[in-house]
């Protein structure tokens, strides 16, 4: 679990530094470096948390962009994906187009690889299991000048076979809302 922990700080990293270098390399108006912080919707799901990420967008045209995001999330969880669970925790990278409609909404469909992790607590034991998982998920939302609103959903799932544990084969969704600014 250490060297899976070490090697997505440095796989995280990398991927920081790709996203830098690509939007300091922009020519077009529409290139930008956007940080998000984003909230889950309380009564669409049980599981409350939030996250953090950084996305990268590069223009294609003059309404679509190709993005790269990386980020992490943490939910507290009610009806969990693991007995006993007391928090989910979410790295992924994700690579997505988003579509800019007038240059005010926008929508941006996602996937990518990451982390479906998180602790559990069992007759007075703490473990925190995580697994490779498949990310997929939608954004929709508004532009302002630099600030952006939108609302997200996002799915993961594990993709290791049954030597990685109980969390091999589990799945993990929320609904959130975001705000962003673009730097």
């Amino acid at each position: 679990t250490q060297e899976i922990y070490f090697m997505l700080k440095k796989l995280i990293f990398v991927k920081l530094f790709c996203i830098a270098t690509l939007v300091s390399n922009a020519q077009k108006e529409n290139n930008a470096l956007c940080v998000n912080g984003e909230a889950t919707i309380p009564f669409f799901q049980n599981d409350q948390g939030f996250g953090i990420s950084l996305k990268g967008m590069y223009g294609l045209g003059k309404s679509g962009q190709l993005t790269l995001s990386a980020g992490v999330s943490k939910f507290n969880s009610k009806n969990s994906v693991e007995t006993g669970k007391v928090s989910t925790r979410l790295i992924p990278f994700l690579l997505g187009y988003k579509y800019n409609f007038k240059e005010k909404f926008y929508i941006e469909p996602k996937l990518g690889i990451g982390e479906l992790g998180g602790k559990t607590l069992i007759n007075g034991v703490l473990s925190k299991p995580s697994v490779a998982a498949m990310f997929g998920g939608l954004s929709a939302g508004y532009q302002i000048k630099r600030l952006t609103f939108g609302i997200n959903f996002l799915t993961a799932g594990g993709i290791e076979n049954s030597s990685a544990g109980d969390w091999h084969d589990k799945r993990f969704h929320y609904t959130g809302i975001s705000v962003g600014y673009n730097i």
